[in-house]
């Protein structure tokens, strides 16, 4: 218990920034969503003339714009995508690959615990501050939708929303704590997870309808959480995030392995 105090006090102040800057963007976007709708007409004009690529890179058309989800839907998660991943995998980075930057890693091991408790009690901090982050998601995104949206909306695609997104922390934070332990490096752990999760967003995206790059779409968990079908057709693929939460698991029970038999590099 102390150890779980110790972390959850050490990382308090970042999950409260990203709180902070999680409801400001829900707001943001709740706020302007009748707006959007009633002047769709100008902004279809306006779409028209951008890039395709850009386009498919932020999943913005008509269609989706329609829908009083589509703004928070198409721009909106695109942000949140990549704001989940960047913290659950920077969390992830600190709290392990972290104790060896700031060589506090010999110290904790010395103490009177052994190293599969020390390795627990981090995954359990990190994986209470990621469901935080994608509660208050959650929360102030149906608050929001309560207080400026009149239009008819979905609670299911909200919900859906809040599902992929904590599937999105959950796997990048995984990878990040497999990355910290094979390379002890905080800042090339970071590099490495914030390309993987640029790669694998942008490369569903940008790349959509092109055959030749068919392969790299499907390595991609998002490729597997389309935000399209659930604006269009509430369509939630549950076996899709269970899968990737199995995925998750697994490198993080890899990861266990690692930790408690891998020799510490001071």
């Amino acid at each position: 218990m102390t150890l779980i105090k110790k972390e959850f006090k050490f990382n308090f102040k970042n999950l409260f920034i990203w709180i902070i800057v999680i409801t400001l963007f829900n707001m943001l976007y709740a706020s302007l969503t009748d707006f959007m709708i009633e002047k769709l007409e100008f902004f279809v004009k306006f779409l028209e003339r951008m890039p395709k690529q850009f386009l498919s890179a932020f999943n913005m058309d008509v269609q989706i714009l329609s829908k009083p989800e589509g703004l928070i839907g198409s721009e909106g998660m695109t942000f949140m995508f990549i704001f989940f991943g960047l913290y659950a995998s920077m969390l992830a980075s600190k709290m392990f690959a972290g104790e060896f930057d700031n060589k506090t890693i010999e110290y904790l091991l010395i103490k009177p615990y052994s190293r599969s408790k020390i390795y627990i009690n981090k995954i359990f901090v990190i994986f209470i501050d990621i469901v935080l982050l994608a509660l208050v998601f959650y929360g102030s995104i149906v608050m929001f939708f309560l207080m400026y949206v009149d239009q008819d909306y979905s609670n299911l695609v909200l919900f859906g929303f809040f599902l992929y997104l904590l599937t999105t922390e959950i796997f990048f934070a995984s990878i990040s704590v497999l990355i910290s332990l094979f390379f002890q490096k905080r800042k090339l752990t970071n590099s490495i997870t914030l390309g993987l999760l640029f790669f694998m967003y942008f490369g569903v995206t940008v790349t959509e309808g092109v055959k030749n790059t068919e392969f790299l779409r499907r390595i991609s968990v998002f490729y597997y959480m389309p935000i399209r079908d659930i604006v269009l057709n509430q369509k939630i693929y549950y076996f899709n995030i269970f899968m990737i939460i199995i995925l998750s698991l697994l490198i993080v029970s890899i990861a266990r392995k690692i930790f408690e038999k891998k020799d510490i590099i001071i």
